[in-house]
């Protein structure tokens, strides 16, 4: 069976609120303590599957779980063990022992297992148990039945130990679209913060005493040329979102390395660039997201071109308070990008892209996918080359809106081009490669040209600056001829 759940982490200020809001006195009251398996090499946690067994109240409990299509679905079978033989002093007797052989009746899951052990499964060991006392309540909402559980208690290996204090949000029956507007009234309420890593991961990591999980990477893409184009925006949103709330969740936990901070801004940037460009291809696009997501990703940006100003330009400003100025500005980006990414107003976004994503309901299109995408690709050569007549090298605000209609095509043209039977393809994703490195290149030297000049310059810092104006001025050139050689090149399109 498919399990449809969402898990929130609470800050410490409003857990008393929350249970006050679950009522204890019309909840269920639950000990849950399981034992979780893998293989000394975590071939499981790999596949991202996991087998435990788990005392539900008197009860044995043996559950396999896989990652689904989407962060907020997973696969789950479970075996009831029996029941548990608990001594003299009422604590629970050694779990049963693991039970595979009932798989090979259940073709589903005894795929899911052989996925993720191949033929190693007598090599399952314990790696962690978890001990936590559940407040189950199921709330009637709209036309949903949704269980409500706050988890309190702990993780723990033979020599380390984590707090557990999460809710979680699981659809019982009705629509995925109550489960997130239900969730939006608590993630308001609580200011509660989406984490998309299960017990199992978090339980893993404490047994290899590691921070995080590798930040997630983005998908290459492409268009299913057998359905409409809404389906294939949704499709590719649901993908982009696969990449950005893992790292989104490793920051808000503040465990994150560069790499997932990097990572969400790429995803971000996806996102931006997805709903901004194919905004078109489905009625249901708001055009508040790709706003919120602009505004979102240039903090991230912010951050990066800093830091960036900071490791290259850095031994050469001589000037201390610009030196101290940079370095409180990089403070001050981290910690305002730290609050951001937990923030009730961007969960409640992570939340509407989610049910855009998982949404069924389209409307049938006048047009076939191939039209939207030929149509978005005239759009953007169209604002490219007006970009290019109206930029003058001595102007560079012409050449910043030269600079972005080069990024947005270099993110659209893999996958709107997909759907073309074109040999030679490479030769003009070379010339569009050549113009975007002039572009990026070109958008690091002006920012950083921008942000010195607006502080107090000594003579060292002019130096610097007249330098960066001379770089700039080399890539302005650079950015101008690659572009015009694109022009030129991609003439595939009728």
């Amino acid at each position: 069976m498919v399990e449809v759940e969402l898990k929130f982490q609470i800050p410490e200020a409003r857990r008393t609120a929350l249970l006050k809001a679950i009522d204890p006195k019309k909840s269920q009251q639950i000990q849950l303590k399981a034992k979780y398996f893998d293989t000394p090499d975590r071939l499981m946690a790999q596949k991202h599957t996991a087998l435990r067994q788990r005392l539900e109240g008197t009860r044995w409990i043996q559950t396999l779980k896989a990652a689904g299509k989407s962060h907020i679905e997973r696969f789950e079978h479970n075996l009831d063990l029996g029941e548990d033989s608990a001594d003299a002093s009422g604590e629970a007797a050694q779990a049963p022992a693991l039970n595979l052989e009932i798989y090979a009746q259940h073709p589903e899951a005894q795929a899911v297992l052989e996925n993720a052990l191949g033929g190693q499964q007598d090599q399952l060991k314990l790696q962690f148990e978890t001990d936590i006392s559940r407040t189950l309540r199921v709330i009637q909402y709209q036309d949903a039945e949704i269980e409500v559980s706050l988890d309190i208690g702990c993780i723990r290996t033979a020599d380390a130990e984590q707090e557990v204090h999460e809710v979680e949000f699981e659809l019982k029956s009705g629509s995925i679209q109550s489960l997130l507007e239900f969730s939006f009234e608590w993630v308001k309420k609580y200011q509660l913060w989406l984490d998309v890593r299960s017990k199992a991961e978090l339980g893993n990591l404490l047994a290899m005493q590691q921070q995080a999980s590798p930040a997630a990477k983005g998908k290459e893409f492409q268009l299913s040329k057998k359905e409409p184009a809404n389906k294939n925006l949704r499709h590719l949103v649901g993908q982009q979102l696969q990449h950005l709330l893992p790292n989104i969740a490793a920051m808000s936990a503040q465990t994150a390395a560069q790499e997932h901070i990097d990572e969400a801004q790429l995803a971000l940037q996806h996102l931006q660039l997805t709903i901004s460009l194919f905004k078109d291809w489905n009625s249901n696009i708001s055009d508040k997201w790709g706003y919120q997501l602009d505004a979102f990703g240039q903090q991230f940006a912010q951050l990066q071109h800093f830091e960036h100003m900071q490791n290259t330009l850095g031994a050469f400003l001589q000037n201390r308070t610009t030196s101290e100025n940079l370095a409180k500005d990089i403070l001050y980006a981290k910690e305002k990008l730290q609050n951001l990414v937990k923030s009730t107003l961007n969960v409640h976004h992570y939340l509407e892209l989610l049910m855009f994503s998982l949404n069924t309901q389209d409307q049938p299109q006048p047009h076939d996918l191939k039209w939207f995408a030929q149509n978005t690709l005239q759009n953007q050569y169209k604002a490219l080359q007006d970009a290019l007549n109206d930029s003058d090298i001595a102007d560079f605000e012409s050449l910043d809106i030269l600079a972005s209609r080069i990024q947005e095509l270099k993110f659209s043209f893999p996958i709107l081009t997909s759907i073309y039977d074109v040999k030679n393809l490479q030769k003009y994703s070379k010339a569009l490669n050549d113009a975007q490195l002039a572009a990026k290149e070109y958008q690091i030297l002006a920012s950083s040209a921008a942000y010195i000049q607006q502080t107090e310059l000594e003579a060292s810092d002019w130096f610097v600056l007249g330098w960066l104006t001379a770089k700039q001025e080399v890539y302005a050139q650079k950015l101008l001829e690659a572009t015009e050689q694109f022009m030129v090149s991609r003439k595939f399109i009728k």
